[in-house]
């Protein structure tokens, strides 16, 4: 034990300074050292005569972080002399040491490091970034707390992270990388390029959304600059959610921005330049392959017509099937690659980011402007006068400042601006319809887009439609341009000098957004090819003939329109915190109200939320921790005297490996367990507002004509339910973290979550009744249930001063089941009886397959009859699940899995050898499947090559599909064949970087220097039959998902 004469008296006061600064100071020369047991800090009186007989020498270096900038403020330690002191600005040290000790490199937030010195006189180290610090500030709800102190189940990552993905949607780039969060991508499309959130899984048939807030205000993720994101949080149970009351059922994301430091002035600028291809384009089979599985489908159709039939003939002769395969007059028998011909391979994508942060005592700043060009993949024709081609071009703006308003440093101001500017722009034609169409062209109609004279040509004679080259170069454009400002501003205050701990927080926001469309308009002449069969050229060609169709229509020069609409919303915050310490107890209090309103362009109202939250949290000795959240929100949807609701939650936590009976051991350094319990509720109820209201309307004249004479006609359009109100969800979360070998974090979290008062609409309502069900107002009475677990492993190691790596990984489970929808019973002779009741939202449906029909005789003995198309030999057997001999809707059975992932997983690596890093993720999903429409008659691929015929058959060889048609068969219909596992397991992410020396960089007025290359959606592994698409599309026709090769540089002043 060490007395107090033994150590000496020293009062300084420090500000901001962490603790190993403070003992490093104030134990300086004392001969007493210190070290870090868990959460304590041990003194100790050093080995005096050892230290003398040590020689001493002068130790110069630099430290610095990954990225190669200057750390200042890292604690420096001498071993065992005990001598410390700590960076300056430019991360730059002086200690005198023993030659034959070690230097310990200490900051919050990094991984401590020691290193031998061997008489080495400039030590130079780079110190890793520790995002699983127990000791770590976490962002929590309207706050922050020390992750050791955290009760709930959140998980976060830093801007390192999310900056390793060149994807233009932020919300793109947190698929694998999040516990408990599963990201879709449903389209690739510049501009509209969507991403599907879940936390947890889906636990709801509405609103599934969670809400994201950016510094404490609820806005858009998509369109942020990932340069401008210091960390993004999640908020997964109930503890963490309850303060969001209304809005907290399907979970929070929090997004943290840059801010200021006080420091000197750091400019960053970054460039990028990548090219963007297609994760998968479908094949496209030789006209000639297409012609043979075109005469194939019609003798499938026809079994029983001769081969010599003078009448009826397969659609393609000899002769034509020869000019296919030998292509010697390709203008009378093309062979075309449509998608070839209309979408460009790959495309650039470009971004320009310059950032600027410092600051001093009074003042910190945080400026980032930022642009971003994505193009889009349509060849669009070089006369035009105007650009159809799809692209997105964005601006970004963000400035954060922060002011000290006088010396005490008690009052503080801080003024948060942001906003974008973006134009998207597109042919105007929905993208579904050209791709649609693109897929649709057989490679035999035309010989190209245009008829020798220019204009258009839409098919051949008895074939034709729309052409995807007129619906890109022909129609026009449409050209959105989007902008968003927001502002916070608000006051902080230390309120001290009435109770320590106590302070304040006003913070009032603004948002306001704008959408100007801009479309071009114009109509184009259609042209036909056709072929005499009659004549041909002096050396024996064909003759093509060209004629105009649609006469109706014609060239027209562009015309355009516009439309503006705007959007407004404010939010109001006023809050007050505690915080203390009183010996081994520590408390903390949030006391938050606010109000919002938002105003829509279709709305004639506008949205209200008012609510306040209360949250106090209770700890003892960093052993026991309790905490109690609350919201209690009302929002005008519903009717008076339920619009309000109370959400309480209760959590607790134990740090085990803090208890006195814990041996301090190398194996387990940490063992904490969480539990939570609570209440929260969603309001997102559909785009019909005020439920609670009939709507009844008069119709002037008419209705009813009789002996009472003509009167007006009154129509309920909707009966209204003054009942209506939010759902509710309980959850429980049951938590453990546990660190290993000082290394190995685990964190594991077991949920079960029951929703109620789910809004649907009645499905048991008779039609005597008298009015349609559209117009009955819904009820909350739908039940879900919603359960699983996540496990987060991470592996952070150190091997030398030159060599480290960190192994990263999640997996997630979440299955929800539709307990009770108010669902009528399907007759007793149905196999299944409902067909959503007791099934996981979004489960697919359609026919078991036994096996192929073999013959005709095989149909015949099988003794089925089939509804809609009979069956022919090729055709899927369906499997009679209620023994009728009828395959129809009573055989339905659910197929797969729902359309929302059980399983979410990611795994990632990152390696720092000297200059170079190199980092990778892995990222997937599994037990989900997707309909894939079966409606591919005459759309031939590669696969039906392999399609059923007896031939093949008989012979055993490899079936791909079920025997063709010209038209649609017994066998295109929903069935398992067509519904598709659609998990996958994608390498999402690889970067690699070199950073160089600072003697290098310094040449060039430098702080750093740093270049990297990095791909996007890389390499896809799955089980889809269907290998033309996407996995996580829903079809072919959908705008393709983006593979991106990506190379940056970065410098910092």
């Amino acid at each position: 034990m060490l007395s107090g004469k033994q150590i000496a008296q020293n009062q300084q006061k420090f500000t901001n300074t962490s603790v190993n600064e403070v003992l490093n100071t104030l134990l300086s020369n004392q001969g007493i050292g210190y070290k870090e047991v868990n959460v304590r800090i041990v003194l100790f009186e050093e080995d005096k005569t050892a230290t003398v007989r040590q020689e001493e020498i002068t130790i110069t270096g630099t430290v610095k972080d990954e990225g190669g900038l200057p750390l200042p403020g890292v604690s420096v330690l001498a071993k065992p002399n005990g001598k410390g002191t700590g960076t300056n600005t430019d991360g730059q040290f002086t200690l005198k040491a023993p030659s034959n000790g070690s230097l310990q490199f200490s900051s919050m937030g990094f991984v401590t490091r020691e290193i031998q010195i061997n008489g080495n006189p400039k030590i130079d180290v780079v110190l890793k970034s520790d995002d699983k610090n127990l000791d770590e500030v976490v962002v929590i709800a309207y706050g922050t707390q020390k992750k050791v102190t955290v009760t709930g189940a959140v998980a976060s990552i830093s801007t390192k992270e999310i900056k390793q993905s060149p994807a233009a949607n932020l919300a793109v780039t947190l698929a694998g990388r999040l516990p408990g969060l599963t990201a879709i991508q449903n389209s690739g499309e510049p501009g509209r390029d969507l991403t599907r959130l879940y936390l947890r899984g889906l636990g709801t048939l509405n609103g599934q959304n969670p809400i994201i807030l950016v510094d404490g205000v609820e806005r858009d993720l998509g369109y942020i600059d990932p340069n401008e994101v210091e960390n993004i949080t999640i908020l997964k149970d109930a503890s963490s959610t309850a303060l969001f009351g209304v809005r907290g059922a399907n979970g929070v994301i929090l997004v943290t921005t840059k801010r200021g430091t006080s420091d000197k002035p750091i400019i960053s600028l970054t460039t990028e330049y990548g090219q963007q291809d297609f994760t998968r384009i479908p094949e496209v089979l030789s006209s000639y392959d297409w012609v043979r599985l075109k005469n194939e489908a019609w003798r499938n159709d026809n079994p029983n017509v001769a081969a010599n039939d003078p009448v009826n003939k397969p659609p393609y002769s000899d002769y034509a099937l020869e000019r296919f395969r030998l292509q010697d007059q390709p203008e009378a028998y093309p062979q075309n690659d449509w998608r070839d011909m209309l979408m460009n391979k790959s495309v650039p994508q470009v971004r320009y980011n310059m950032n600027l942060s410092g600051g001093g005592d009074v003042t910190k700043y945080f400026v980032n402007l930022g642009f971003l060009n994505q193009d889009g993949q349509w060849k669009v024709a070089d006369d035009l006068k105007y650009n159809p081609e799809a692209f997105l071009k964005r601006y970004n703006f963000r400035s954060n400042i922060d002011v000290m308003l006088n010396k005490s440093k008690t009052l503080k101001t801080f003024l948060n601006a942001a906003g974008y500017l973006e134009k998207v722009n597109q042919p105007n034609t929905e993208t579904t319809e050209i791709l649609g169409r693109i897929n649709g062209l057989w490679p035999v109609v035309q010989p190209g887009p245009l008829a020798p004279n220019g204009e258009v040509l839409i098919g051949s004679s008895g074939s034709y439609g729309e052409s995807p080259w007129a619906y890109i170069n022909r129609s026009g454009y449409r050209q959105e341009t989007r902008s968003n400002i927001t502002a916070s501003w608000g006051l902080e205050q230390d309120l001290s000098i009435l109770t320590k701990g106590l302070s304040a927080k006003l913070m009032a926001s603004f948002d306001t957004k704008s959408l100007y469309n801009l479309t071009g308009n114009q109509t184009y002449q259609r042209w036909i090819q056709s072929i005499d069969p009659n004549t041909q050229t002096p050396d024996g060609k064909d003759i093509v003939k060209y004629e105009r169709t649609r006469t109706d229509l014609d060239n027209t020069p562009l015309s355009t329109s516009t439309s503006t609409t705007f959007e407004s919303f404010y939010n109001v915050q006023l809050q007050a915190g505690y915080q203390r310490t009183f010996g081994k107890h520590a408390v903390s209090g949030l006391l938050l109200g606010q109000q919002e309103s938002r105003i829509r362009p279709a709305d004639r109202l506008p949205y209200n939320l008012l609510g306040v939250a209360f949250r106090t949290s209770y700890g003892y000795d960093s052993k026991y921790f309790l905490e109690f959240n609350m919201g209690y929100n009302g929002s005008e949807q519903f009717a008076k005297g339920k619009r309000f609701g109370f959400f309480p939650s209760v959590s607790g936590a134990w740090v085990i490996s803090n208890e006195s009976f814990f041996t301090q051991n190398d194996l387990l350094n940490t063992f904490k367990i969480r539990a939570s319990y609570g209440k929260v509720g969603s309001d997102q109820l559909g785009s019909r507002r005020f439920l609670y209201l009939d709507d009844i309307q008069r119709q002037g004249s008419g209705g009813y004509s009789g002996t009472l004479g003509r009167g007006g006609l009154i129509t309920e359009n909707f009966i209204g339910n003054p009942n209506v109100q939010w759902e509710i969800a309980k959850k429980l979360n049951l938590g453990l973290d546990l660190k290993l070998f000082q290394s190995f974090d685990i964190t594991f979290d077991y949920f079960n979550e029951k929703r109620s008062n789910v809004l649907i609409s009645r499905g048991t309502v008779p039609a005597i009744y008298g009015l349609p069900q559209g117009n009955l107002a819904p009820f909350n009475m739908g039940i879900v249930s919603n359960k699983g677990y996540e496990l987060e492993v991470n592996y952070n190691k150190i091997l030398n001063q030159d060599l480290s790596f960190v192994l990263k990984g999640n997996f997630n489970k979440a299955k929800n089941n539709l307990e009770f929808r108010d669902e009528p019973l399907l007759p007793e002779e149905y196999a299944y009886r409902t067909r959503a009741t007791g099934y996981p939202i979004g489960q697919n449906f359609g026919y078991e397959i036994d096996r192929y029909f073999t013959s005709q005789q095989d149909i015949t003995e099988s003794g089925l009859s089939y509804t809609g198309r009979a069956p022919r030999p090729g055709d899927f057997k369906y499997k009679d699940l209620n023994n009728d001999k009828i395959i129809d809707e009573k055989d339905i059975a659910p197929i797969g899995y729902s359309i929302v992932p059980q399983y979410t997983f990611g795994a990632g690596l990152s390696v720092n050898y000297k200059n170079f890093d190199v980092s990778a993720l892995f990222q997937g999903v599994a037990k989900v499947s997707n309909y894939i429409s079966s409606s591919e008659t005459n759309d031939f691929r590669n696969r039906h090559l392999n399609a059923w015929t007896a031939e093949r058959a008989a012979s055993g060889a490899k079936i791909e599909y079920p025997a063709l048609s010209t038209s649609l068969s017994a066998s295109n219909r929903q069935n398992e064949f067509y519904i598709e596992d659609t998990g996958f397991i994608r390498l999402k992410n690889v970067e690699v970087g070199f950073t160089f020396p600072t003697s290098l960089s310094s040449k060039i007025g430098a702080k750093s220097l740093r270049l990297y290359t990095n791909g996007f959606n890389l390499i896809t592994w799955d089980r889809l039959k269907n290998k033309d698409i996407d996995p996580e599309l829903s079809g072919i026709n959908a705008y393709p998902v983006y593979r991106i090769f990506n190379g940056g540089i970065n410098v910092i002043f």
